[in-house]
């Protein structure tokens, strides 16, 4: 597959250069002239945003980030960089300074966009090493060399920008479910809310699916998840998850007991007008219930 590739040296430490790529600061700074939304961590995701516009360009997972690497897959965003991979990888130099290998890749074919992506990518690395060594960065709108001059928008585009909107809800209710962040739940969901996997005793309303979340996060207080993939269609998106805490509370008649579990499971989720109005979740019960000892393994 065809891929954009640069290469730059910058009169830096690896580690500075590091944190101006991974960190969301660092990022408006030399890239996108305002912060992104989201977190840069491994398995999170955060939104690009250029100008005053309130839509986000582009989404991002990351997939790693390590002193000497940082990866990140495109989830929403122009039709194009749909699942392409952003690397940055750092060497140094071995008297003080950085060479920055940059590499675009997973293009589906090159073309006249491709292009003017790779100008733009090499204006904005260009701001990266100047920024880092003087002081003087070049982000959006002053960055920007080629502009896609494509066609007045069409129906397609709208339902692409309307479904990057859609990812970066979700991603924010995702880190509120695990979270148990009740005020976030409320901003993001329609009042009249339908769970259609309710805990038992519990209404399939809003009040009962925060009381869920309230309780499931009491019982595994430490509980964390990596968001391996989110994907719209529609009104639709889904994603799909992989959770890990220690049970420190009584769980369906399991005393606590500080057993570490590790499930896998998808939510469902339906949206109008920018809320969530209905919620569907399926996970691994049975290898839940086999790590806490409930059960045979």
């Amino acid at each position: 597959m065809p891929e954009i590739l640069h290469r730059i040296s910058i009169d830096a430490p690896p580690q500075r250069v590091h944190d101006l790529i991974a960190g969301t600061d660092g990022i408006a700074r030399w890239w996108t002239g305002r912060p992104p939304t989201g977190e840069h961590t491994v398995g999170s995701s955060f939104s690009i945003r250029f100008g005053d516009t309130e839509q986000p360009a582009a989404v991002m997972q990351v997939l790693a980030d390590t002193p000497d690497q940082v990866v990140w897959r495109v989830t929403a965003g122009p039709d194009t960089w749909i699942d392409t991979r952003i690397t940055f990888t750092l060497r140094s130099t071995g008297h003080g300074g950085t060479t920055l290998l940059f590499a675009h890749s997973g293009w589906q074919q090159a073309g006249e966009f491709m292009s003017g992506c790779s100008t733009n990518w090499g204006a904005y690395l260009t701001s990266l090493k100047t920024g880092v060594e003087t002081g003087a960065f070049g982000a959006y709108p002053a960055g920007e060399i080629s502009r896609w001059d494509a066609e007045p928008s069409t129906s397609t585009e709208g339902e692409g920008l309307a479904l990057s909107g859609n990812i970066e809800i979700i991603t924010r209710f995702e880190h509120a479910f695990r979270a148990a962040d009740q005020a976030t739940i409320d901003e993001l969901c329609d009042p009249g809310l339908r769970d259609h996997n309710p805990a038992p005793d519990h209404e399939p309303t809003l009040a009962g699916f925060k009381q869920k979340v309230a309780g499931f996060k009491a019982i595994f207080p430490d509980l964390k998840e990596d968001l391996q993939d989110i994907i719209a269609s529609g009104d639709t998106v889904a994603t799909r998850w992989v959770v890990t805490g220690s049970q420190q509370q009584e769980f369906m008649g399991i005393p606590a007991s500080g057993q570490t579990i590790r499930v896998e499971g998808m939510n469902f989720y339906r949206l109008k007008n920018g809320r969530v109005t209905d919620i569907w979740t399926q996970f691994d019960g049975v290898a839940m219930m086999q790590q806490l000892g409930a059960i045979p393994a």
